[in-house]
């Protein structure tokens, strides 16, 4: 009985919602969400595909189960209104909370069948768990995978990291092991709020300068330190993340502090070195290996930022590049409410959510040192 009624829905389309109601999570992937699906009416996730359409999944159930934890479904869209029924949604709805369902990732099909397809990897982002205390407060008693621009997510509200590689499990690791990267989020999610989008560049430059010196120096005690006291293995790439944050939050310091000193000679370049160098001495970075990512990064902010109007609209009814300036969002004494940044960053980095291309460093984390 049941695989007549799975052989109808493929050539008729399901003309009801499933019994029990899942609510999809904003930003989750569609993977996700199907098997939480699934699992609500107590079926198993290649169960509920043959009512979803038609597509490709291995013979092996096991590993189709894996499915959400290792890649993206994407469907068409007379896959995604089938979807939309079975859930008690619409497909407009569903586009607003799962990203792998807009408009541009819907594939493109010649049949007028409903088609679904799990490539290998997912076409964009990274799938990376929810805080577990997120999810038992939105009712979720799985691990649900969100579509994530990097390959880990915090919650600050609940201090818990989460990454692709699932470190800590499904729940995520807890920040409370690791006080100074809990603090470096916040400083991190202040100049993005400060500085938008600039802020936020910025950030990525600094982060991607504490990349290199983890690459070159993975040994350094103080990340080493961190990584124990987390449990993590200290040089495995998903670890960066979690141990560079501190330092990359005081380098973001420096590197606006410098864009907003507007000074760019000989002497300033020697002074905002120096100081910097005195802050690696004090962290057990060595500033002959560290000293080079520094000076690529100046040599991209080598020079001032044109002089913005003072509307965002220029002659073609846009701001040139290098003339984007941002407003503070979250004003306070002696606090600069404006900030520039150097032609040179702008022709690089990519206004973008994921911290390695919105930098204009070019290399990135797992890279070995000397491709950098």
């Amino acid at each position: 009985m049941d695989g007549q009624v799975a052989r109808a829905s493929w050539l008729f389309g399901p003309r009801r919602p499933l019994p029990v109601r899942v609510t999809p999570l904003r930003g989750e992937s569609t993977g996700s969400f199907v098997n939480r699906l699934a699992h609500g009416q107590g079926l198993q996730l290649e169960e509920l595909l043959e009512r979803v359409g038609f597509g490709q999944a291995s013979r092996d159930p096991v590993r189709v189960r894996a499915y959400p934890s290792s890649t993206e479904m994407y469907v068409n869209e007379r896959g995604l209104e089938y979807l939309a029924v079975l859930c008690g949604s619409t497909a407009s709805a569903l586009q607003e909370v799962l990203p792998s369902t807009a408009a541009a990732h819907l594939l493109e099909t010649e049949t007028t069948k409903a088609v679904w397809k799990w490539p290998w990897l997912p076409r964009e982002g990274h799938l990376v768990p929810l805080c577990g205390t997120c999810a038992t407060a939105r009712g979720v008693r799985e691990t649900a995978w969100m579509i994530s621009a990097d390959r880990w997510r915090v919650c600050l509200e609940h201090l818990r990291f989460t990454d692709s590689d699932a470190s800590g499990g499904g729940r995520g690791l807890s920040l409370k092991l690791l006080p100074e990267t809990a603090e470096a989020h916040r400083e991190r999610e202040a100049l993005s709020q400060r500085y938008g989008q600039v802020g936020r560049e910025l950030f990525a430059d600094a982060f991607q300068i504490a990349v290199h010196w983890w690459t070159h120096l993975p040994g350094t005690a103080r990340w080493v330190r961190r990584a124990w006291d987390a449990g993590l293995e200290a040089e495995a790439v998903p670890t960066a993340p979690l141990v560079l944050m501190p330092e990359a939050a005081a380098v973001a310091a420096r590197l606006t502090a410098f864009e907003h000193a507007g000074r760019r000679d000989g002497q300033a370049r020697t002074r905002w070195m120096e100081e910097l160098r005195s802050e690696m001495d004090g962290w057990g970075v060595d500033f002959s290996v560290g000293r080079l990512a520094l000076m690529d990064w100046l040599q991209r902010h080598s020079t001032l930022a044109t002089q913005a109007p003072d509307t965002a609209d220029g002659p073609a009814g846009r701001t040139a590049p290098q003339e984007r300036q941002v407003s503070a969002g979250m004003p306070g004494a002696g606090v600069p409410r404006r900030l520039q940044v150097s032609p040179g960053h702008e022709r690089a980095a990519q206004p973008t959510g994921v911290l390695g291309a919105a930098s204009c460093l070019p290399w990135q984390l797992g890279q070995p040192a000397c491709e950098m």
